[in-house]
C-alpha cells in the first residue's frame, strides 16, 4: 500500500488576508485518514507540499482553544515556514473546520462542518481518485489591478517554491 495519500478534491481559497489564492488537496491515506496538502498559490511566498494528516491537525487543535497560523507549525515534518501553517489555516477555515473567533483578532476556534464530512464520505465511497496536474487551474490572483502593490501578509513573502522541489 502507498503511503502518497488518494486525492479526493481539489480546490482554491483565498488565503487569511485574502491577497493570495491558494489551491490545496484533500485526500485520503488507507480507509479514512484525511489529509491536507498546499499545492499552489498566486503569491510568492515559500510553502511545502507535504501532506498534514488530520490526526495530527487534531492533536494540535486539542491542545489549544484558539488558533493562529504558528500554533500549526508542529504539525509539519518538512520545513517550518509560517506561509505553510497560515495556507492550512485557510483551508481549514474554507471547509468549515474552524472560523474566526468573536473576540480576538486573527484567531480562529475548531469547528463542526458536517458539510465537509459528508462530502469526503461520498469521494471515499465513490473511489474519486483525481491527479493533481490535470485536475486543476491554476490559482488566480485575487490583487486589484491600478491600485499599486498591496502590503504583504506575513506569510506571503519569499520566492515561489520551484515546481521540482516540492518541499522548502
Amino acid at each position: 500500500m502507498s503511503d502518497e495519500p488518494r486525492i479526493l478534491k481539489i480546490a482554491d481559497c483565498p488565503s487569511l488576508s485574502g491577497r493570495t489564492s491558494i489551491t490545496y488537496h484533500v485526500g485520503v491515506r488507507g480507509k479514512d485518514d484525511i489529509c491536507f496538502r498546499i499545492w499552489a498559490t498566486s503569491g510568492k511566498g515559500v510553502f511545502s507540499r507535504e501532506w498534514v494528516c488530520a490526526s495530527e491537525i487534531q492533536k494540535v487543535l486539542g491542545q489549544n482553544s484558539v488558533l493562529a497560523a504558528p500554533t500549526l507549525l508542529p504539525v509539519f515534518k518538512v520545513g517550518r515556514s509560517v506561509n505553510t501553517a497560515g495556507y492550512l489555516l485557510a483551508v481549514l477555515r474554507n471547509e468549515g473546520l474552524v472560523a474566526l473567533t468573536a473576540d480576538q483578532p486573527h484567531k480562529y476556534e475548531r469547528t463542526q462542518s458536517e458539510t465537509f464530512v459528508k462530502e469526503l464520505a461520498a469521494l471515499i465511497k465513490s473511489g474519486t481518485t483525481l491527479d493533481p496536474n490535470a485536475d486543476a487551474p491554476e490559482p488566480q490572483s485575487t490583487r486589484k489591478k491600478g491600485r499599486g502593490k498591496a502590503a504583504a501578509a506575513p506569510w506571503d513573502n519569499g520566492p515561489a517554491p520551484s515546481p521540482s522541489d516540492p518541499a522548502e
